[in-house]
């Protein structure tokens, strides 16, 4: 199996894409350009609202839902010298912001909250200035709209000029309970890959449509080059099968490439990779859990998977694997984390890995892993070192290895991903704050204890200080990123904001 994965070539300066999916690029670990803050202070905020979304059952009731969500992160694209954001919200509309105001140049209304990450691609068969940039989005599947609709679609692709839609992706109904779309795709070589919630993985044509009909009226479709229907095995669907509605199976995260491989962590409880010119299915790990977070690819050619708590024995936590080995002999280490309720999930981790790969840790310093989870502590552990013992993993599986703790602050839980950017780590969290915390990297000697590292063989002691917070008006459900100085991220509050060094 090819695990070639290159370093993240983007600039900060010129016109073009800078931020093109959730986490960034297709390897999921890229947050942004320095220089990050020193302060979080407000320097913009901008109104979103909120709006109503049907319960996840059909016996539940309607919710009214504000601000932006789990995964939320903004695209960012700069055009004519002028940076924008790119956001969904749960006002049920997807964004075209001006990154120096917060003024909001246009809206496209989906007709439901929208969840996830917008992805954006530079249109190699455009029509004119309008459709220059394509930005594609998903959202739930529509308000006061049946599970069973023939109408449901709710993946399309909107004109970064004017806000236009130019198609949309219709979902059929499978055994799984939801037809919404969470996941943020990715684009390669004229081909868009993206997962939908039902279960079905596309590779998508985004640049070529035709007609599509229903219920009386008339809509274009992307034209699908392949597709492969990931639901896991019968047991799944028996252990994960929720009321009458169906399993939760779902693909709520976003498909990540290492190589020629597409990784894509399933609700079903697998972690599936598919050959990227076929679709043809590669590798197959699985765990059991509801897997929400999106798998992250490292410089070296593995895979950070979180775990979240459900329908397992064991902890959940944070899994490495080797996808050159077999599936049985992928795992690396295992980092369990606590058990705690909150709302609907009982620990483990539901956000992503955020790496300093593409930060220094490729090879000046040690690599680095960050997540959040839901027992309230952000961890920082070591890519490759190991603590002292064994852990049990998700099944209670003996004898696994573990990453050393470098760093283990209290939050108060959070789903966001925590980001990583120079020698920075931004997070926020269900404590209704954005956290900066500072990443000291000193010079060591081999033998002194606690020393890590770096691929180039240089050894370091790192430590983690918290140096700033922003409170805002309620939790923090979605994932930031940082550029030229500045965060931008939405919250639960109904706003998204700008912070930084004033």
């Amino acid at each position: 199996m090819n695990v070639h994965s290159p370093a993240v070539s983007i600039r900060k300066e010129g016109d073009g894409i800078k931020m093109a999916t959730f986490l960034g690029t297709e390897s999921r670990r890229f947050y942004g350009r320095g220089p990050a803050p020193q302060r979080l202070q407000l320097v913009w905020k901008t109104k979103l609202g909120g709006g109503w979304t049907e319960g996840i059952f059909g016996d539940d009731p309607d919710m009214y839902w504000s601000g932006t969500g789990w995964t939320g992160m903004p695209a960012l694209i700069r055009d004519g010298g002028r940076l924008w954001l790119l956001i969904g919200g749960f006002n049920h509309n997807l964004h075209r912001m001006d990154a120096a105001s917060g003024k909001i140049a246009w809206t496209y209304d989906f007709g439901d909250v929208i969840k996830g990450s917008p992805s954006v691609l530079r249109n190699p068969h455009p029509h004119g200035e309008d459709d220059r940039y394509l930005v594609l989005a998903g959202s739930r599947r529509g308000f006061g709209v049946a599970l069973d609709d023939p109408a449901v679609a709710p993946y399309r692709a909107i004109a970064f000029g004017s806000g236009a839609e130019l198609w949309r992706l219709p979902e059929p109904r499978t055994a799984c309970w939801s037809r919404d779309c969470d996941g943020s795709g990715f684009f390669l070589a004229g081909h868009q890959f993206i997962g939908l919630e039902d279960g079905w993985f596309y590779d998508l044509d985004p640049c070529r449509t035709r007609p599509w009909g229903v219920n009386g009226q008339t809509f274009r479709q992307p034209v699908v080059r392949g597709k492969r229907l990931l639901l896991g095995e019968p047991a799944d669907a028996a252990a994960h099968e929720q009321r009458a509605e169906g399993a939760n199976l779902v693909l709520e995260s976003s498909p990540t490439l290492l190589g020629n491989t597409i990784f894509i962590a399933s609700g079903a409880g697998h972690v599936y990779g598919l050959r990227r010119s076929d679709l043809a299915m590669v590798f197959d790990y699985r765990t059991s859990s509801d897997l929400d977070g999106t798998v992250v690819s490292t410089r070296d050619g593995k895979l950070l998977v979180p775990v979240e708590k459900q329908y397992i024995s064991g902890h959940g936590g944070v899994l490495l694997l080797d996808p050159r080995e077999k599936p049985r002999r992928s795992p690396v280490w295992y980092f369990p984390t606590g058990e705690r309720r909150v709302a609907e999930w009982r620990g483990g981790v539901v956000g992503s890995v955020a790496v300093n790969d593409e930060y220094g840790g490729d090879r000046r310093y040690p690599p680095l892993a960050a997540f959040s989870s839901i027992d309230g502590y952000l961890y920082v552990v070591s890519q490759d070192t190991l603590a002292d013992g064994t852990v049990e993993g998700p099944n209670g599986e003996p004898g696994l290895s573990s990453p050393r703790l470098i760093s283990k602050a209290w939050v108060n839980s959070s789903i966001s991903t925590p980001i990583i950017v120079d020698n920075s780590i931004v997070a926020a969290t269900y404590d209704g704050r954005v956290h900066l915390y500072r990443i000291t990297y000193t010079p060591a000697a081999k033998t002194d204890e606690g020393a890590l590292r770096s691929r180039d063989g240089h050894w370091w002691m790192v430590s983690i200080r918290h140096t700033d917070s922003f409170a805002a008006g309620s939790a923090f459900e979605s994932t930031p990123i940082v550029w030229d100085g500045r965060v931008y991220v939405g919250c639960r509050d109904g706003f998204f904001y700008c912070l930084g060094d004033r």
